[in-house]
């Protein structure tokens, strides 16, 4: 009978617990309750819970964003910021010294022969361009691109996904710049239907670009493309080219704009007129800008070696925004007697790290001046200078489209656009890869010297055989 008894309480004891925890679960449901060690909780009841920005004006701290102050919700600036880090860390050292070392030497060289003239290109746009275009390389002329990009051995699959990475590092970077890149592919409408599937395939998923056929016999096709580089540089840059070219059947177009705010702004009244010495050692003038009298200056990371050195130059890094893009200027001391085109060259010699890895915080007068121009430029001759010569023979891009087509680089043409002043700095740059085919559909062309036979076709004597190098000699 004991042992009845003690049965029966067990199972008493049971019930009364299990009909316990119902009733706490049902009352959590019924009230919203949600676990407390979740991380969507954005109470204060957990110090070491890193979802409250330190300082939430603060425009360098990466996790800073006043309208957002928890940083948590999906598309607040902290997540934006986190996915763009991401990003970063995945792109590789390598392809980021491709890129820079090509701009660098692209740029010595097209400086060297703009004595005298305001020059800038974007070693990015055009990297993003000529990366696009290598997919289509074939023979040859893949190990040519590559060297002279800088990609060496590397695959085509890891370049693109480089490429990928390092944009989606880029954009939405930062809440106080604004920074689109985007990629275009402009077909002839006859030589559209033999691009490779492969080929589109590649730009599309790597670089997202928006694929397009025109009539290009049409002059409105060059419009079209103008119209489409001035949307996507805000109206900075308004053509990329005149017409289309007599040998163009496809452009493969990047488009780059900037805007971005410096992080503390120069002060619009205290911009001043001063002289300024000009190549030729003439002087000029400038508009210089400053910072308020009663202004706390701020601290820049820079360098000066002594102004009497005859090596000597200044670097000053100036912050956009939170502080993750930034402006440096570097300019020969006045004891540096080199011209400024040679001391490019030597910029390019050294490595630009070599300039930058030196600089230091603290107080440093700044000198810089207000300053807006344009620049363009064909870059073929430039490339070819490089080494890159098999791109621009017939046939060097099969890889976009196979026989009867011969495609190959007809032109690479760059236009840059910049503005500097006391709020920030405004900049776009397009890059276009022009593809040309000599290729004709099949038939008979007499437009070069040709031989001719005629022959007596049921014995298939020949009469006579001869060439015609010049129609119109007698």
């Amino acid at each position: 009978m004991k042992k009845i008894m003690m049965i029966l309480a067990v199972l008493a004891m049971i019930f009364f617990v299990s009909c316990s925890n119902s009733s706490e679960k049902k009352e959590n449901v019924d009230t919203g309750d949600t676990d407390p060690t979740d991380t969507g909780d954005t109470s204060d009841d957990d110090p070491t819970e890193p979802t409250e920005p330190t300082n939430p004006t603060d425009p360098t701290d990466p996790t800073s964003d006043p309208t957002d102050p928890t940083g948590q919700e999906e598309g607040s600036w902290e997540a934006k910021y986190k996915k763009a880090d991401d990003h970063a860390e995945q792109v590789s050292k390598d392809i980021v010294n491709a890129n820079n070392d090509l701009g660098m030497k692209i740029f010595s060289k097209l400086a060297a022969g703009e004595a005298g003239k305001n020059m800038m290109i974007s070693p990015l746009s055009i990297s993003i361009a000529m990366a696009m275009v290598s997919n289509g390389a074939s023979g040859d002329n893949i190990a040519e691109m590559k060297e002279v990009l800088g990609f060496g051995d590397m695959e085509f699959e890891y370049i693109n996904a480089q490429f990928e990475d390092l944009v989606k590092s880029l954009v939405e970077a930062d809440k106080d710049l604004v920074l689109e890149i985007a990629n275009s592919v402009w077909m002839d409408d006859e030589f559209a239907p033999d691009v490779k599937q492969d080929f589109t395939d590649v730009l599309k998923e790597f670089y997202d670009a928006a694929f397009f056929t025109e009539d290009f016999q049409d002059e409105a096709a060059a419009d079209k493309i103008n119209s489409w580089v001035s949307e996507k540089t805000h109206g900075k840059i308004d053509k990329i080219i005149e017409k289309v070219g007599p040998q163009a059947v496809m452009y493969l177009i990047n488009a780059l704009y900037f805007k971005a705010a410096w992080t503390t702004s120069f002060d619009k009244e205290s911009t001043y007129e001063g002289a300024f010495m000009l190549s030729d050692g003439t002087q000029g003038k400038a508009d210089y800008m400053d910072f308020a009298y009663d202004q706390e200056k701020p601290e820049f990371y820079s360098y000066s070696s002594d102004w009497s050195d005859e090596n000597g130059y200044s670097v000053v890094r100036i912050p956009y925004g939170r502080d993750v893009f930034a402006f440096y200027g570097i300019v020969p001391s006045y004891g540096n007697k080199t011209n400024i085109d040679k001391f490019i060259e030597e910029i390019a010699e050294n490595g630009l790290d070599s300039y930058i890895s030196q600089l230091e915080k603290r107080t440093f007068p700044v000198r810089l001046p207000k300053y807006k121009f344009a620049y363009e430029k064909s870059l073929v001759e430039v490339f070819q200078s490089l080494g890159m010569e098999k791109a621009f023979v017939d046939g060097a891009l099969m890889n976009i489209a196979g026989e009867p087509h011969a495609p190959f680089i007809s032109d690479i043409y760059h236009k840059t656009f910049i503005e500097v002043n006391e709020e920030g700095t405004e900049a776009a740059a397009v890059t276009s890869v022009e593809v040309g085919d000599n290729a004709m559909p099949a038939g008979f062309y007499a437009d070069r010297p040709f031989v001719f036979v005629i022959r007596d076709d049921r014995t298939k004597s020949v009469l006579f055989i001869g060439k015609v190098e010049n129609p119109k000699a007698e």
